[in-house]
């Protein structure tokens, strides 16, 4: 449908190309031009028509002209009539080539105009995503990408949905869009009304939406809003990546800080523990103390003991840090190793209410005898500290087709579910437990380090009503030779 503007400029073009025509064939009749040079003047000012103006306008012209041709050049004059036939064809021929010429250059001018649009569409996308690379990171991305759409597609409203932050933005929309673009996204609707000058487009990352984008106004076309679209789609992961990455830098020069402190610390506190340790064993062995002295000599000797001990939980924990770490593997019967280790943490923490349960008599496996301990008593120390008092300590030891499973279950503890991976991340506690229960947050991490670098798993499952679970999965089959793993910045501790 025209509209009324459309109309007019018509009807004006109808005009003026019935003028020409009318002063095309007065100078011709004055000039007493015959039949076929009139014509050819026709048919020049038919095919300028087209070219100027289009093919209707040309038509109209043609139509004009003939009916000119036949009045003023052909017998009988001043009659809409011609008694030889030789003129029938020769107007019919002049009709048909000025339709013929017409449309042919009313398809050569459209083709030109589509090459020109193709070419402004193309320098405004260059620009576009010229524009894209040149975003600030620390301002929304939505927000942004909004304006350069606008700006560089001449849309006059355009509004951005973006998933993961779960924020919406607009630029030159007199009502906020945010809603109705979101809408779009969890509806997954795509496309528009191009007529009325709206359309939509999800913002994909491959076959993932990652948010919607809405334009209003006249100048909008599919094959723009593809590209609009796509390019606020790498805008906004581009945008992600660069901020995930970022973090992750941050994180890992954080964690290589703390190595150092804690390789530092470690080390500036295990030379005057050992003299502490050795100085009030000697008192004592020397037996010229009273018995009140000698109890709170013992006191000191028990408190820098435990120091000497978190004392080597750090110095394991920077060594477990470096990029690089060689294991002593040997081949162990590992239903021995976890009696010896459940012996000796019973021994040391006066927790006896601790069952071990395995189907085998033995069990060999190549492990590092020393690593595979230190993450048992993690896990133990880690059971006892989170259980009732007098609560029951179950350690077991089972087979699998591909793995061997060391499970270690207390009760009274739960740990919810958005808490399950955190806990294995260093220096991290949980907030519900991290107030009444002492610890430093290494000990899960250490155990997650130890296990991985065997190239085996660790997992939890923890219930309200049943209490949490902590297994070990090793490979049933490792090599002897020395393993070489690299942590990431990101592991570290428990509750």
């Amino acid at each position: 449908m025209l509209t009324a503007r459309e109309w007019r400029t018509m009807s004006l073009r109808l005009l003026a190309g019935a003028g020409a025509v009318a002063c095309v064939t007065w100078i011709g009749f004055q000039l007493h031009l015959n039949l076929s040079t009139a014509t050819s003047l026709h048919l020049l000012l038919v095919l300028l028509i087209a070219l100027r103006w289009g093919f209707w306008e040309a038509s109209i012209a043609s139509i004009l002209s003939v009916l000119c041709l036949d009045y003023f050049f052909t017998e009988p004059l001043f009659a809409l009539y011609m008694s030889d036939s030789r003129d029938w064809v020769a107007l019919t021929t002049f009709e048909t080539v000025a339709l013929l010429v017409s449309r042919l250059s009313n398809h050569t001018r459209r083709h030109a105009a589509d090459a020109e649009m193709q070419r402004k569409r193309m320098e405004q996308l260059y620009g576009l995503s010229q524009s894209v690379l040149l975003l600030d990171h620390q301002r929304p991305i939505g927000a942004q990408m909004c304006i350069l759409v606008r700006e560089a597609l001449a849309f006059d409203c355009v509004a951005i949905w973006d998933a993961a932050a779960e924020e919406g933005h607009s630029s030159g929309c007199d009502v906020p869009l945010s809603q109705e673009v979101r809408r779009f996204y969890d509806c997954h609707m795509e496309g528009g009304d191009f007529e009325e000058g709206s359309s939509s487009r999800l913002l994909r990352t491959g076959e993932r939406a990652i948010g919607a984008i809405l334009a209003k106004g006249q100048a909008i076309d599919p094959r723009s809003m593809d590209a609009a679209a796509s390019l606020a789609a790498l805008a906004i992961e581009r945008a992600r990546s660069f901020s995930a990455e970022t973090a992750a830098e941050a994180a890992r020069q954080t964690e290589q800080l703390r190595t150092a402190v804690l390789d530092g610390l470690a080390h500036a506190f295990k030379t005057p523990l050992t003299t502490i340790l050795a100085s009030s064993s000697g008192i004592l062995e020397m037996g010229t103390v009273g018995s009140t002295e000698q109890k709170l000599l013992r006191l000191i000797e028990s408190e820098a003991d435990h120091l000497d001990g978190l004392t080597a939980r750090l110095l394991t924990t920077a060594r477990l840090d470096s990029t690089h770490i060689r294991l002593a593997q040997r081949r162990t019967n590992l239903v021995e190793l976890l009696r010896s280790a459940i012996a000796v943490f019973i021994a040391k923490t006066s927790f006896a209410n601790i069952e071990f349960k395995t189907p085998m008599d033995s069990l060999n496996i190549i492990v590092d005898v020393g690593m595979i301990t230190m993450a048992v008593n993690h896990l133990l120390d880690n059971a006892v500290k989170y259980s009732e008092p007098e609560s029951h300590i179950a350690v077991s030891l089972l087979p699998r087709s591909d793995a061997v499973v060391i499970s270690v279950k207390n009760t009274g503890s739960y740990i919810p579910k958005e808490q399950r991976d955190r806990i294995f991340e260093r220096f991290y506690r949980s907030p519900h437990t991290a107030a009444r229960v002492a610890g430093t947050g290494i000990g899960l991490a250490v155990a997650k380090q130890v296990v991985e670098a065997h190239r085996g798993s660790i997992v939890v499952d923890s219930h309200e009503d049943d209490g949490t679970e902590f297994s070990i999965l090793l490979p049933c089959r490792t090599t002897t030779s020395s393993l070489k793993i690299l942590v990431s910045a990101g592991s570290g501790a428990p509750q």
